[in-house]
């Protein structure tokens, strides 16, 4: 009997055990019923306990001390509804909204957050409504959909680089463009072209090579624009300018999943870019300026002078035998797009995996212009035990074709704007191509084209390994390894039958570049939740980053014939470069909420650059931050039914920026410089040790609305003050020293200050939604004022020494545009006139006599977007339209101003000199002034164009086929749609070129924006 009692007893304890056992430990994951997606930062509690954790990104959470009485888990979320679950092994929670507005996932790198918790100024947009736009480059996406974010295009060509400006601009000489982050990881972005440089207008085109094209878009799963200090100075010396986090798709557990998608169509210019006279009103311009040239400058008689026009028109305005040519039709053409991809997604709990491969091409509006993207991604995540294992690859290679753009002569978009004219023919009589082109010195924009390229090849590889260990619950460490390399070769070929390769018998150049960037992370994170209000998340960092750049640039010229390697060139000559920075970083964080209603903030991080000087080398970069989410206030229970919920917040910090010349601290000199044609060494660059990081100061206040459980408002006003700026301030010449690239002899200084200030609002509402309906709207603008704070302490004003048109004066904003004033047309000689600005309204016809001012600025008043998507049933509809007011920009084609001179009568001539507009005879009060054989140009306040604009950026319409055919087929998801960018624009007429221009509003011969029409289908299985 005792045997047996034992046994029973044994058997019981055992079991016990065994139920402890299975207890003792709970792993879970917390999804949302309204989209599926992970809870991030979901509270997990052992009720009537202290114990508990909060979901990570993946929405899994682990307890692995649950004691063995516990029977229930709460798990809660603000927004959401709490539940109460029995304690299991294993839990699945889906927890049901109690707001049928979202509370979007803020994602800064440095880890993830509500936006309902977050202090900051964040935006954040999914492209997924976007998927069905052919952009190569995912800048594109972004407009129209987040307040204070300006994109500026310098060309519409396939593959061009863009600018973004986020608050403004913030340095004058050491970069303004926001820091791209890849899944927590900085990328490389901008320009990468060896022969192109759009920011500074330096090389054969506008076009560039922009690095981001090597994304295929539709890998993306989220970008978050960080706009103030609050996260952003995590990111220390680089995030002065904001901060652009994009986040991939992962895998996701169950039935792998495979989508295809495919889409084509064709595109073509935007607007009516600058419009010409046809060939027979030009011809009648041209005659009524040879007239007033024969009556002003050669004393002629009325009839005296008409005979003279008539002598002289064929030398300007003959007609060609066969008719007046149009160069449009010649030189342009309409462009196409095509794209194929597939992409699976799929695992288990353990793991998890995302891959796709896409195939993109398109080419442009002009004969060389076009891009080829072949694009390749992988990621994948495990977990075993307390440990989470991660890899990613991404490959891409692309072929990019560039266009001459500007002022070159063999630039398409300049012969058809100004250098051939009507008169002038493709071919001569012959057969040949015709050297009938006075203005670009016998250059034919066809011949060229035809037999001269500039192509480049960019092969880019990003790779990242991950590993983190939960040391315990609370606790995790996590160690990040990433490689970025990017490849470019890009050869430009001047045929020795095309006016460029002529004289030399053929010039070849070649350009092999690369850039490779090593970054490593260690993060310790701590995130807990204790007494059930207080809410703590701490993470401490040690970061490095090692980037390479350099390049070989090769030439030959004096071919012997048409084979083009440089192997066969008579004549060669090779350099070489290489240059390198390093990075080190420590950073902390701390997050601390109590009961989800008070908020505050803290973080730092100390840089060191290998760009500075061993004493100026560390910069300390830090930012505090709060948030009150008020409606949580017992005091505020009577308004909910009003506002659902509501959050004040503040946020002020430090960040900055590195200079972007690596080696400015120290003397420089080069060998390989000639004095006298004999070889030998130069100083190239006179080090300033002093130098130090440009500091920007950013303050924010800012308000988030929800009101009706439908209608959300955010409402951001912001200072930033950079200071130090790096400015390059002239020496003397005389010891000898100068700068090898343009032989200016400067140093770099920190002398300067900037101010950007700002109103940011959106508003987003859900206007209706049924079980078959829905449609949601959300409108956003900004407001930024930029000011000149500071020079050099000496000079309150600087003329630009590249663009004399824009002045940088202490008090005015950084592009301000200076010249003489514009004041009409002198009604007796029917001359322009000038305001004088001597303190009168005194006007003149001798711009001698008148004085430069500022006459306008560049930036508008307000800009932004609106977007509506609207879903019935199987099919939806998304429509972007994106708007800017109170802007000028400036036509910087002076050659296009000489009112009837020798560049205008012997090309192109706008189609703004309108003959009955003009000055005909004295007593005229004409909108235009007289029409003369002879005339100069000059930079005035007449050519001043007002960017106001409306446009339709995006517009897509889908047809989703029902699902009870999709199961007859063994397809999940069917869906054809059409959608289309930049379909309509609405300007003014005086805006002869693309809203869409370069950053400082200096326009000349850039391809506008296109307008694509595109048809696609959509399968998932």
């Amino acid at each position: 009997m005792k045997r047996k009692l034992m046994l029973l007893m044994t058997c019981l304890f055992i079991g016990i055990g065994l139920v402890n056992a299975q207890v003792s430990k709970v792993t879970g994951n917390v999804t949302s019923d309204e989209d599926g997606l992970p809870v991030v930062g979901a509270s997990v509690l052992v009720k009537g306990t202290t114990v508990g954790t909060v979901t990570d990104i993946d929405g899994n959470f682990t307890l692995s001390n649950v004691p063995s009485s516990a029977e229930t888990l709460v798990i809660s979320f603000i927004g959401l509804e709490s539940q109460e679950v029995k304690i299991q092994p294993v839990v699945k929670v889906v927890l049901h909204s109690d707001s049928e507005v979202l509370d979007e996932v803020i994602v800064t790198g440095y880890g993830t957050f509500k936006k309902s918790s977050f202090t900051g100024a964040a935006s954040t947009m999914s492209p997924d409504k976007l998927k069905d736009v052919p952009t190569v480059s995912m800048e594109d996406k972004l407009a129209g959909s987040i307040p204070g974010v300006q994109i500026s295009s310098f060309s519409g060509a396939p593959g061009a680089t863009t600018s973004i400006r986020i608050r403004g601009m913030g340095s004058m000489n050491a970069g303004n463009d926001p820091l791209y982050v890849i899944d927590g990881t900085p990328m490389l972005s901008g320009n990468i072209s060896g022969f192109n440089d759009p920011a500074t207008g330096g090389g054969y085109n506008s076009t560039g090579t922009n690095i981001l094209s090597t994304l295929n878009s539709n890998d993306i799963e989220s970008i978050t624009v960080i706009k103030d200090a609050a996260a952003a100075s995590l990111y220390g010396s680089r995030a002065a300018n904001g901060v652009i986090v994009i986040t991939t798709k992962k895998g996701a557990a169950g039935k792998t999943q495979f989508n295809f998608r495919s889409d084509w169509g064709f595109s073509n210019m935007a607007i009516n870019y600058r419009p010409v006279l046809d060939g027979d009103a030009r011809r009648e311009l041209i005659k009524t300026g040879l007239k007033n040239y024969a009556i002003d400058e050669m004393g002629e008689s009325e009839a005296g002078a008409l005979a003279y026009a008539e002598d002289n028109i064929d030398k300007y305005a003959a007609k060609p035998a066969n008719g007046w040519t149009n160069w449009k039709d010649i030189l342009f053409k309409n462009g196409s797009h095509q794209n194929y991809e597939i992409n699976a997604q799929g695992g288990n709990e353990k793991t998890k995996f995302y891959s796709s491969l896409a195939y993109t091409k398109q080419e442009g509006i002009t004969m060389n212009a076009g891009l080829e993207r072949f694009t390749g991604t992988a990621n994948v995540t495990h977990e075993s035990g307390r440990i989470r294992l991660e890899a990613s690859t991404l490959f891409s290679r692309v072929n990019q074709d560039q266009e001459t753009e500007g002022a070159a002569f063999a630039s398409p978009i300049m012969s058809y704007a100004w250098t051939a004219s009507p008169s002038m023919t493709v071919y001569d009589e012959e057969g040949n191509f015709s050297t009938n082109f006075p203005l670009t010195n016998g250059a034919n924009p066809v011949q060229s084209a035809t037999y001269n390229y500039d192509r480049s090849k960019i092969t880019r590889s990003f790779n990242t390994i991950a590993a983190t260990w939960t040391i315990w619950d609370a606790l995790k460490l996590r160690e990040k390894i990433s490689f970025d390399y990017t490849n470019i070769i890009q050869d430009v070929w001047w045929d020795p039958r095309s006016n460029d390769g002529r004289s030399s018998n053929g010039v070849m150049q070649r350009y092999t570049g690369y850039n490779e960037t090593l970054n490593t992370q260690t993060q310790l994170t701590y995130v807990k939740t204790f007494a059930q209000k207080h809410n703590l998340d701490v993470l401490l960092g040690f970061e490095t980053e090692d980037y390479k750049t350099g390049y070989t640039y090769a030439s030959g010229q004096q071919f012997p014939g048409l084979l083009n390697e440089l192997i066969n060139a008579g004549e060669t000559s090779a350099e070489t470069y290489a240059q390198s920075s390093r990075l080190t970083s420590y950073l902390g964080r701390i997050d601390y909420n109590f009961d989800h209603r008070y908020y505050i903030g803290g973080s730092f991080r100390r840089d060191g650059s290998s760009r500075l000087a061993k004493d100026n080398r560390w910069g300390n970069f830090w930012s505090v931050s709060g948030s009150w989410r008020f409606m949580q206030e017992s005091f505020m229970e009577s308004l909910r039914d009003v506002i659902t919920d509501g959050k004040l917040r503040v946020s002020y910090g430090v960040n900055g920026t590195q200079p972007s010349d690596y080696y400015a601290y120290m003397n420089l000199y080069k060998y390989g410089q000639k004095y006298n044609n004999q070889s030998g060494m130069g100083i190239i660059g006179v080090g300033n040790p002093n130098l130090k990081w440009e500091k920007n100061k950013a303050f924010n206040i800012g308000l988030d609305l929800t009101l009706f459980e439908r209608l959300s408002l955010t409402l951001d006003y912001y200072n930033r003050t950079t200071s130090d700026l790096l400015m390059n301030m002239p020496i003397s010449f005389v010891p000898g020293y100068y700068e090898d690239t343009n032989y200016s002899a400067a140093m770099l200084q920190n002398i300067g200050s900037l101010r950007n200030s700002g109103v940011e609002f959106s508003i987003s509402s859900t206007n209706i939604q049924t079980k078959d309906f829905m449609w949601t709207t959300s409108l956003n603008l900004g407001h930024n004022k930029n000011k000149v704070v500071k020079l050099d302490g000496v000079q309150t004003e600087t003329i630009d020494a590249v663009n004399p048109v824009l002045i940088h004066r202490v008090g005015e904003p950084y592009y301000s545009y200076y010249m003489y004033e514009y004041a009409g047309v002198d009604p007796q000689t029917g001359n322009e006139m000038y305001y004088k600005n001597g303190g009168t309204n005194e006007t003149t016809t001798n711009v001698a006599e008148a004085k430069q001012v500022i006459v306008a600025h560049h930036d508008p008043k307000v800009e932004g977007g609106l977007t509506n998507y609207l879903k019935w049933k199987f099919i939806d509809f998304n429509l972007t339209l994106t708007y800017s007011i109170g802007g000028n920009a400036y036509d910087y084609a002076t050659w296009l101003h000489d009112n009837g001179g020798s560049n205008t009568s012997q090309g192109s001539i706008p189609d703004y000199y309108k003959l009955e507009d003009m000055w005909q005879q004295p007593g005229d009060n004409a909108k235009l002034p007289k029409f003369k054989y002879g005339n100069t140009r000059v930079n005035s306040s007449r050519w001043l164009m007002p960017t106001d604009y409306l446009r339709v950026k995006n517009l897509s319409l889908g047809f989703n086929v029902p699902e009870n055919y999709l199961t007859k087929l063994g397809f999940n998801k069917a869906r054809i749609y059409f959608s289309a960018s930049n379909l309509l624009t609405w300007k003014s007429k005086d805006l002869y070129v693309d809203p869409e221009m370069p950053v400082d509003g200096l326009c000349t011969f850039e391809t506008p924006a296109l307008r694509t029409y595109t048809f696609g289908i959509e399968i998932g299985f």
